[in-house]
């Protein structure tokens, strides 16, 4: 019955597609991505108040105006495993990217280059002798920089520019169909940040304030706007974080407000735990998604493995991610 009528849907959206020109095949949540870094995935992917981290560049801008160090930070995050059992096509719309390398950024002094996977996947229905297979793949290279001012606050600007493709085939009540499209876009994110009391801080980032992504053969997307604000408790050992997160898609039946709690505590030097949920309800644990991981610092390097788990359709559904952070 599911993918009856996940079939229905993409059948009508095709369809839509071939004869106004107009909506490309991608889903609301097709430009969203996570984070660089396993570390704030485990953490409820909470992370707008955190400063002078690589991994807030994501959440807020604003965190690379706290990075003072002359070296390099650099990491890469890589999505190892995502159990999906039989609802592969259905995790494949929730979450749009599938396994592989997803990001690499770095950072230094005020000033971040990243590139991120905003989706990577591929979805296939069929309906007896009637299938659709799509593949979609959208990518960003961002420029980061942020400025502090004298009593701690700090603003900061990303800017990205977007590429990806688009491939579409399907046979539909005997009709054949195939097309191949690529695509263009750019989208600009303003970040605050600023001290509110000894280790807290208050985070805001007003997401795709201009965003659009141009498709062959297709009208242009733009990219959902959204507010994503909270606070941050962080000390040398222990980090506490709330983010609200609201978006603002431009299509599709979708209302997301997200509630995102994270902390890590380290046991030793070297050595921390992380735990975290996120969803629509804290209180309500079909809503949630656990999060979870460990982080370990030897040097010069930190390697973060986190994890996952949540219901869809009454199934359990697991990821696992791992990255590696080096100071140059």
């Amino acid at each position: 019955m599911l993918k009856k009528s996940l079939l229905s849907v993409w059948c009508l959206m095709l369809f839509t597609s071939l004869v106004f020109a107009k909506k490309p095949p991608t889903l609301p949540n097709s430009y969203n991505a996570v984070s660089v870094s396993a570390r704030s995935f485990a953490m409820g992917q909470a992370g707008v108040a955190v400063p002078g981290n690589l991994e807030g560049i994501f959440y807020n801008p604003a965190a690379i105006a706290y990075i003072q160090e002359e070296k390099i930070q650099a990491e890469m995050l890589f999505t190892v495993s995502r159990d999906s059992g039989d609802l592969k096509d259905s995790i494949n719309m929730t979450d749009p990217i599938d396994i592989g390398f997803d990001s690499f950024a770095a950072a230094q002094r005020q000033g971040a280059l990243s590139w991120r996977t905003l989706s990577s996947n591929k979805v296939n229905f069929s309906d007896g002798s009637d299938w659709y297979n799509k593949q979609e793949s959208i990518k960003a290279v961002t420029i980061s920089a942020g400025n502090k001012s004298d009593n701690g606050s700090a603003v900061g600007l990303n800017i990205s520019y977007l590429y990806g493709t688009l491939a579409e085939s399907s046979y539909i009540s005997g009709i054949p169909f195939a097309q191949t499209s690529s695509g263009n876009g750019v989208s600009v994110d303003v970040g605050f940040m600023a001290p509110v009391a000894p280790g807290i801080n208050f985070g805001l980032n007003l997401e795709n304030v201009i965003g659009f992504m141009w498709w062959e053969n297709y009208d242009f997307d733009q990219l959902p706007f959204g507010i994503r604000t909270g606070f941050g408790y962080n000390t040398q050992s222990f980090s506490l974080l709330l983010d609200f997160d609201k978006k603002f898609y431009r299509f599709g039946d979708v209302n997301e407000n997200l509630v995102g709690v994270g902390l890590e505590q380290y046991i030793t030097s070297y050595l921390c735990v992380r735990l975290g949920a996120q969803g629509s309800s804290l209180s309500d644990n079909d809503k949630l998604k656990y999060t979870y991981g460990i982080g370990l610092n030897i040097s010069t390097f930190m390697l973060s493995v986190s994890g996952e788990k949540y219901k869809l359709d009454d199934e359990n559904i697991s990821k696992y991610l791992v990255s590696l952070k080096v100071l140059i």
